[in-house]
């Protein structure tokens, strides 16, 4: 069976970047949403919350319930101090043992040198009952890496799949290495990374759905009173066909490419 992974980033759009016009929920939404379609490329089963409060993922990371809860954060401090930071429940259980595994994978990519691993009573690495692994990135309050950050954004999210495939001894399955499918969709070719996701439907289900009805909810269309349950029903499928409609992109309910495209942002 594929381990669960639920990705929960920053939802701190308080926490401007030096120097830029965006902030680090902005930055880590847009992080997740690389990681996810990196890690339903390698097998993983996917939640990708961003959307809610820590709270509310918490409790659907307990519900589902997911193997790992994954926060993805960026850092500030003083404007000077950067590098890698991650945190867990102990230095000795399984939080420890994945946070060790991403890294080793993170870190040597960062540009920042003050790296380390520690322990924390953070909320949702208490609260998650899965092991959990806290991620900052690095520091958003030095310029040189806050455009670092946004310039890397899918090195980044490849470099923690890379340390949860090592952790987890799974293959890491890199984009160049999947085959491409034709587009369902009359629009213009999209980006690879989304070529191989599985299209979502009226009657889809899973952690697919999932991902659209949360990435739905974020942006302002409801998708009626049973929310994220990963069935992609009547409501979900009116939400989409508003979604493409206010993006135009062809309204005909079904996520091929050039939605997720949209969607994903990439």
């Amino acid at each position: 069976m594929a381990k669960r992974i639920y990705l929960s980033p920053s939802s701190q759009p308080a926490n401007t970047y030096a120097g830029l016009d965006t902030n680090e929920q902005e930055v880590c939404r847009a992080i997740a949403r690389e990681l996810a379609i990196d890690l339903l490329r390698c097998g993983f089963e996917v939640i990708c919350g961003d959307y809610g409060t820590m709270y509310t993922r918490v409790a659907e990371s307990n519900k589902w319930p997911a193997d790992l809860h994954l926060c993805i954060h960026t850092n500030g401090f003083n404007g000077k101090v950067s590098g890698t930071r991650l945190m867990a429940l102990n230095l000795t259980g399984k939080g420890y043992q994945v946070c060790k595994a991403i890294f080793a994978r993170l870190a040597p990519i960062t540009p920042g040198t003050s790296e380390n691993i520690s322990a924390s009573g953070n909320y949702e690495i208490v609260a998650a009952v899965a092991p959990t692994a806290y991620v900052e990135v690095d520091f958003h309050d030095v310029p040189s890496v806050a455009l670092w950050l946004t310039q890397n954004k899918p090195q980044i999210a490849q470099a923690i799949c890379q340390g949860i495939c090592d952790y987890y001894k799974v293959a890491y399955i890199s984009e160049s290495s999947t085959e491409p499918e034709p587009a369902p969709e009359p629009a213009p070719k999209p980006c690879g990374k989304i070529e191989g996701l599985p299209v979502v439907k009226s009657g889809s289900r899973g952690d697919a759905a999932k991902i659209v009805q949360g990435a739905l909810i974020a942006k302002g269309y409801s998708c009626g009173s049973s929310g994220i349950d990963g069935i992609f029903g009547t409501a979900s499928v009116a939400a989409l066909k508003n979604y493409q409609k206010d993006k135009a992109i062809t309204a005909d309910g079904i996520v091929g490419p050039a939605t997720w495209g949209k969607i994903l942002g990439v």
